[in-house]
């Protein structure tokens, strides 16, 4: 299917999908696009569906035990989410509000062949209330081949009216799920690999990373300023009033570097970086034979 929106409060956005792989990701957003507006209804997915939308591949799960195969993967990846725990924590730090989306599922693979499932009703707002949202086409979420580009991507598209999203170094690596261990020669590396570099790049128009630099030995990468062509409101059909509540206090087409900045630096994936390099070398040596060719008129 295409054109399928998935949309949430900006909230779950906090919520690090920590311990999920691409393909389990994929049936979150999945389960998250088919509860929206739904309230604390019952929602239930034909087996089919859910593969077709999550981008299961059942090429290799056919015969007998196919189905099997499924429902086994689906009450593993059901107890995975049900661990899974957000959390609300006020500005002081003085309340904090912990809370699981999806109680229960309901999996039959014998009479129904259908998943049920239903919203928490305490955080039903998540998934029914818009005043800030994300939105995104679930087709695209699925074209991202990382982990870590399908996280950066839902973080990016909270900001796709404004041209930019900005986040200091410490809450990427919190929101990513970035182990501590993580140098910034292994950000480079896995977290902005060419692959997710490429993805995102394919993803939004105009794509680029700027990392913030502080004072201090080295000048320190403090945060990341990620920029890209602006979205139509009402791209999503959903009413200006409420994409203008997104806008915040990003007006500017070029964002100026974050307080405590004192240089800003275009980021490129090394791997990337060479490649272009060697295009634009090629591209060199082809403009000056044009050159020699046309040189005696």
């Amino acid at each position: 299917m295409t054109h399928e929106i998935v949309q949430y409060h900006n909230d779950f956005n906090t919520v690090p999908l920590r311990g999920f792989n691409e393909r389990e990701k994929r049936i979150i957003m999945t389960l998250l696009h088919e509860v929206k507006g739904k309230d604390t209804q019952v929602v239930q997915l034909d087996f089919q569906t859910l593969r077709g939308l999550s981008g299961w591949d059942d090429t290799k799960h056919k015969g007998a035990n196919s189905n099997a195969e499924f429902v086994k993967y689906l009450e593993v990846l059901s107890d995975k989410i049900m661990t899974l725990r957000g959390t609300l924590r006020s500005e002081d730090g003085l309340q904090v509000v912990k809370f699981s989306l999806f109680p229960t599922f309901i999996i039959d693979g014998k009479k129904t062949n259908n998943l049920k499932v239903s919203i928490n009703p305490e955080f039903k707002y998540l998934t029914n209330l818009f005043d800030m949202f994300t939105a995104f086409e679930l087709e695209d979420y699925n074209r991202m081949s990382t982990s870590y580009g399908q996280e950066l991507y839902r973080l990016i598209k909270q900001f796709r009216t404004t041209g930019f999203y900005r986040v200091k170094t410490e809450d990427l690596r919190h929101l990513l799920s970035v182990p501590k261990s993580y140098s910034n020669a292994d950000m480079d590396r896995k977290v902005f690999s060419k692959t997710t570099v490429t993805d995102l790049s394919n993803a939004f128009k105009n794509f680029k990373i700027k990392q913030e630099r502080g004072a201090g030995r080295g000048r320190p990468i403090i945060g990341y300023t990620f920029t890209f062509d602006k979205e139509k409101a009402n791209q999503y059909e959903i009413d200006r009033e409420k994409e203008e509540k997104i806008a915040q206090f990003w007006k500017s087409d070029e964002p100026a570097p974050m307080p405590k900045a004192i240089a800003q630096t275009e980021y490129q994936n090394p791997e990337l970086r060479k490649e272009n390099e060697e295009i634009e070398k090629h591209g060199n040596i082809f403009g000056d034979l044009l050159k020699g060719w046309f040189k005696g008129e």
